[in-house]
């Protein structure tokens, strides 16, 4: 169970509560109360190992390949979480004995993890244990935890099982070399490991530092060793009343941190320089490597908060939880890296980056740190070459990048095989990887989106310029021409609508590929110009002069229209399938249930769509269409539309608040909501729902708010839920920090310049200096 007003006072709305252990529902609690702070992410499984558990630790961009016929994911780094704990003779587990309070619960306003037990033990006697954790966003390599035991009614012989294992696998696939195990002065613990194929040198540290009743403890201590496992174990008598507490400091340093990217790199020289850091960083304890942490958990916040003043405090604490999960999720420290589709909470879609980041997660970044979406961008940059070989490899010029991106030389690495087909019980092909194209055509869109909102040209000189260019030369190689027809097809692919394969002429694909190459030609135009120097350096290197022939192409490509009924459709058969009654499976408690019944084949026969589709490319082209054929086509495909994907909610949300339907607009806001947040208690055993998190940042700046960069300008058109009085929250625009207050009577928007910035709200162009208050 779940509880989400349990914050008072100063910690009103930022605390999330677990009430009860349940081992059959650890999933759950693990993904979302997961730590980190984008370089590592840590799950939050229980210090006590159960059945079922999963504990995973990651570190961002450190991809391996298991065997070649796998994909690349992030490696399980050895553990340093588990904690064996007797106590006089029995192991401590909540499945024996009597749980008498339990309360386990993340502070999203500090990043630590606390779970408070009153446990008796079958052997007689009780016990209150506190435990606490968290990643530190000070030094992006240290993990610290501490565990406090204090017997209630009896003495108690403690005994503590502690260290770094390596024995932890990926779902069965170990991804480590069995390093080298030492422990230095009986104090300082250290492991090293080597990825089996990409060659990643991992150095992991733990240390352990004991008290009684405060007072500086050397307990007994043995040291111990085995096969991938290393650490020590301790026995302290507890007089009955007296508090035993255990800090244990932890670190991860790999040879993929751009500290160690030269060519004189070493392991002996990582492993000295790691274990000098480490041995600082521990003697500052646990409580102040907190504090450290917590000032800039302060600072974070200071910079992204949002305030809703609602008649529900869960509304407050959903968006609070989004935002902290972006932020421990992104790997803002380096450009080389991308976000993956769980974070860093779980083992789900191997750490891999999707769509996901350009169209649902960089919005947060582009309005709120724009410093972080281009590093973002930057990723995408850097895997160019990547994309550059798939073209190539499917015979096509250009640029076609991957549907799954891991580290930025990999390339294509979406699995080929998934799921059972329930019909002839071998394994569902993934065709996501081959033919799910739009990726391309969405890069380039993020491009756009970010430089027209940030103004910053050097990023286009740049990068921007050569992402655009070679996409829409992909785009062009890629365009089927039908002689019937006497016009430009894309076939055989797979839109957002992924229930949908082998489609032809998909509307988003098309329209997203028709505004890929529009844009090159803009671009092409505006360089010859204003910047005929620049652009000879990116014929020099892209062959653009041929290049802008073949953009023509997209003059003679079919755009799908509405038909007679305003409907446009999705691709060339959609709207000729069978419809059948949908209510079981949007009644569903369980992601996918339709499966039970059907398999993807036949679900590609019937008019069901897994996602927003139509919905998607209505939100980000919106100027395309008017807004009788938006209606038109929502009422026509949601109730169509299973939101099987986590993704679907909040465009569906935005939406209805375009339309002015706030009930809907609010109703499909909690829904997305609790996604992650909500009480089904198996949503994220996989890990979080990384773009779902964006997309609730979404509904409430760009669907409530109303929010949109529309033609270079900035929007704002609110339509806040009818039980919100107030939202206020932080915008960048063209290097300016707005501070945007909305309430049901006025728009107040503060600036930190005093240079005059332009914007419309309501429809109307104002022009801000440092404050203007407008009535509704």
């Amino acid at each position: 169970m779940l509880k989400y007003d349990a914050g008072q006072r100063e910690w009103t709305n930022w605390l999330v509560r677990e009430t009860c252990f349940d081992p059959n529902h650890q999933g759950k609690a693990e993904a979302i109360f997961s730590l980190g702070n984008g370089y590592m992410g840590l799950r939050s499984a229980t210090d006590e190992r159960y059945v079922g558990q999963i504990r995973n630790w990651f570190v961002a961009g450190t991809f391996n390949k298991f065997h070649e016929n796998e994909v690349t994911e992030l490696p399980n780094v050895a553990d340093v979480t588990e904690l064996q704990i007797l106590i006089n003779g029995e192991t401590f587990s909540l499945e024996k004995g009597e749980t008498r309070h339990y309360s386990r619960e993340l502070n999203l306003k500090t990043g630590e993890l606390t779970r408070d037990i009153v446990w008796e033990s079958p052997k007689g006697g009780t016990f209150q244990l506190q435990f606490k954790r968290f990643v530190s966003l000070s030094n992006l390599h240290v993990v610290a935890s501490k565990v406090s035991i204090k017997p209630l009614d009896c003495e108690a012989d403690v005994q503590i099982v502690s260290g770094i294992n390596g024995q932890w696998t990926n779902s069965g696939a170990q991804h480590f070399t069995e390093g080298e195990k030492r422990i230095f002065d009986k104090t300082y613990i250290q492991m090293t490991s080597t990825t089996t194929e990409s060659g990643i040198d991992f150095v992991t540290h733990t240390v352990h530092q004991w008290s009684l009743d405060g007072s500086r403890l050397e307990p007994e201590l043995r040291q111990t060793m085995g096969r991938r496992k290393v650490g020590i174990e301790a026995k302290v008598n507890v007089p009955m009343g007296s508090c035993l507490e255990m800090e244990k400091i932890s670190s991860v340093h790999t040879s993929r941190d751009l500290i160690y990217g030269k060519r004189d790199y070493s392991l002996d020289f990582m492993r000295n320089a790691a274990l000098s850091e480490f041995k600082q960083e521990a003697s500052k304890g646990y409580d102040q490597l907190f504090y450290e942490s917590a000032n800039v958990w302060e600072n974070t916040w200071s910079a992204y908060n949002i305030e809703i003043d609602s008649a529900s405090g869960y509304d407050q604490l959903a968006i609070r939880f989004a935002i902290y999960h972006l932020v421990i999720m992104t790997p803002a420290h380096d450009n080389r890296m991308g976000i993956g589709a769980k974070g860093l909470s779980g083992e789900g879609y191997k750490g891999h980056s999707f769509w996901d980041t350009e169209i649902f997660i960089l919005p947060f970044f582009i309005y709120s740190n724009p410093v972080v979406a281009r590093s973002l961008l930057e990723y995408r940059y850097q895997g160019l070459e990547g994309a550059r070989r798939k073209a190539r490899e499917n015979g096509f010029e250009g640029a076609m990048y991957p549907w799954e991106a891991g580290w930025i030389e990999d390339g294509e690495v979406t699995p080929v095989w998934g799921d059972v087909d329930i019909v002839t019980g071998e394994q569902t092909k993934i065709w996501s990887g081959f033919i799910e194209q739009h990726i391309t055509a969405d890069i380039a869109y993020a491009v756009w989106h970010y430089v027209q909102s940030t103004g910053d040209l050097e990023f286009m000189e740049q990068y921007g310029y050569e992402i655009i260019f070679d996409t829409a030369t992909f785009w062009a190689s890629r365009l089927e021409w039908d002689e019937e027809a006497d016009r430009y097809h894309i076939n055989q692919v797979v839109g957002p609508d992924e229930y949908k394969e082998h489609v032809d002429n998909n509307a988003f694909t098309n329209h997203m590929a028709h505004f890929n190459m529009q844009l090159a030609i803009q671009y092409y135009e505006k360089l010859q110009q204003e910047r005929p120097d620049l652009l000879q350096h990116l014929e020099n290197k892209l062959n653009l002069a041929a290049a802008r022939e073949q953009w023509n192409k997209l003059h003679q490509l079919y755009l799908p229209e509405p038909n007679n009924l305003g409907i446009i459709p999705q691709d060339d058969t959609y709207l000729g399938k069978k419809i059948i009654d949908l209510t079981p499976y949007k009644n569903q408690t369980k992601v996918a249930s339709i499966f039970s019944d059907y398999n993807l084949d036949q679900v590609g026969e019937m008019q069901i769509s897994k996602q927003a589709d139509i919905m998607m490319l209505f939100f980000l082209l919106e100027n395309k269409f008017e807004p009788a054929v938006k209606r038109a086509n929502y009422d026509y495909y949601e109730p169509k539309t299973l939101h099987d994907s986590s993704l679907s909610l909040s465009t569906h949300s935005i939406l209805a608040s375009d339309f002015g339907d706030r009930k809907l607009a609010y109703d499909l806001f909690l829904r997305a909501t609790e996604i992650d947040l909500g009480p089904n208690m198996h949503s994220s055993d996989a890990g979080i729902h990384s773009a779902s998190l964006a997309g609730v940042w979404k509904c409430v700046v760009m669907g409530f708010a109303g929010v949109r960069m529309l033609d270079g300008q900035l929007h704002l058109n609110p339509k806040l839920p009818e039980s919100w009085n107030k939202l206020k929250f932080p915008l960048y625009w063209h290097n300016h920090r707005l501070l945007i207050t909305l309430t049901p009577e006025d728009v107040l928007i503060e600036a930190d310049t005093e240079e005059s910035i332009s914007l419309h709200v309501l429809g109307q162009k104002v022009n801000v200096h440092q404050r203007i208050q407008i009535k509704m």
